[in-house]
């Protein structure tokens, strides 16, 4: 959220500009960024990385962000848990923002006829700061104005340029609903909001203050709800087909961004997505809508093992369409069948939950907890 073209992008509302999150095109290998009660939704131990750039109309990326994340599902624990660290950097002086967290969810499973239903709720403990490298940028005062000669500023950077390290977790409920249990081609449902930057209690370390220069500006809230749906119209014994549309809002300070679009799946082997993003018209000037194009392979490498490689493209249409660059986003995801924290506890640990529920694209565990089908067999 911090390029001219994530103005009129995608996670939210009332800002200062200078006080949006970072951001990824690429929703569906970073669901638990938008929404901490997805954690662990894939049904296995997941690794994966992320990386975006833009603006690269210049030696370097102008606006990059790189993200690292490990979840767990837990199928001996109404809980699910994951670690992440995310890093952000814009322009010349290298405007850098870290985060890094704990993030958990808890499922509520009920049924009501043929359908299961899954409540989760989640939240994330994160703590953030950001730095400024001073030596990069330009001050008035360095500037003769006969000679044009440029000499050493008089600004002295507090705190070396940087923030102190402030508080900014987040809260999240999602619904979950498998409408038939005993059908193979079901659809499915989830559907959610969360609230980011939630909290602050006053102090250094548990505030929400994110002023580098120490003047006291607070980090916004971002508000984001998402609903997607995913239908089966063809299943067959070896492969099934899927559509996968999704809707998404998300607000911060004075941004109102909207997504929507749809993936087109075979199985778990690969995914075409074509979205539209826009914005709420602005008080002034002029939108800037684009469209983003994603793909995604993966496949079982081995026994209890799933490597997932996605990729996104974006490219804006109107508004700032000369001035800036497409976006372009990567995404790793390693996967593995084994529940290392139910092991520790002494209870079982394979994620075993292709036989619970009879449908490709969801599976459950004995606690009726539904996940991903990612070890879906052909």
């Amino acid at each position: 959220m911090k390029t001219p073209l994530t103005l009129c992008l995608f996670l939210i509302s009332w800002l200062h500009l200078c006080a949006q999150d970072p951001f990824y095109t690429h929703f569906f290998n970073n669901r638990s960024g938008f929404n901490p009660a997805l954690t662990g939704l894939s049904g296995a131990l997941t690794v994966n990385a992320k990386y975006k750039s833009q603006w690269r109309d210049k030696p370097t990326p102008s606006y990059a962000s790189g993200a690292v994340n490990l979840e767990e599902s837990l199928p001996c624990s109404v809980l699910d848990y994951g670690f992440h660290f995310n890093f952000d950097e814009e322009g010349d002086g290298r405007f850098r923002t870290y985060d890094f967290g704990l993030k958990f969810a808890g499922t509520a499973p009920f049924e009501a006829g043929r359908s299961l239903h899954n409540l989760r709720f989640g939240g994330t403990l994160q703590w953030s700061y950001k730095t400024v490298d001073y030596r990069k940028l330009t001050f008035s005062d360095q500037f003769d104005p006969k000679l044009g000669a440029i000499y050493p500023t008089s600004f002295i950077p507090p705190n070396d340029g940087r923030s102190f390290v402030f508080f900014s977790p987040a809260v999240g409920f999602a619904h979950q609903v498998l409408f038939d249990q005993d059908d193979k081609r079901s659809p499915s449902l989830i559907w959610g909001a969360s609230l980011h930057n939630a909290y602050s209690l006053g102090p250094r370390h548990l505030g929400n203050e994110e002023s580098i220069l120490g003047i006291g500006t607070r980090i916004p809230q971002r508000i984001v709800g998402f609903l997607e749906m995913e239908f089966i119209p063809y299943n067959s014994a070896r492969h099934y087909f899927s559509v996968r549309p999704l809707l998404m809002m998300q607000r911060q300070a004075g941004l109102h961004y909207f997504e929507a679009g749809s993936r087109l799946s075979l199985s778990r082997l690969a995914s075409f997505g074509l979205f539209y993003h826009f914005n709420q018209p602005p008080y002034a000037g002029r939108n800037t809508n684009w469209f983003s194009f994603s793909l995604e392979f993966g496949d079982i490498i081995a026994e209890g093992k799933r490597i997932d490689l996605g990729f996104a493209y974006s490219n804006n249409f109107s508004g700032l369409r000369n001035a800036i660059g497409p976006v372009f986003e990567v995404s790793l995801a390693l996967h593995f069948a084994t529940s290392p924290g139910c092991r520790l506890m002494g209870r079982e640990d394979e994620v075993g939950y292709g036989n619970i529920v009879r449908c490709p694209n969801i599976a459950a565990s004995s606690r009726r907890k539904m996940y991903e089908n990612i070890w879906y067999k052909r």
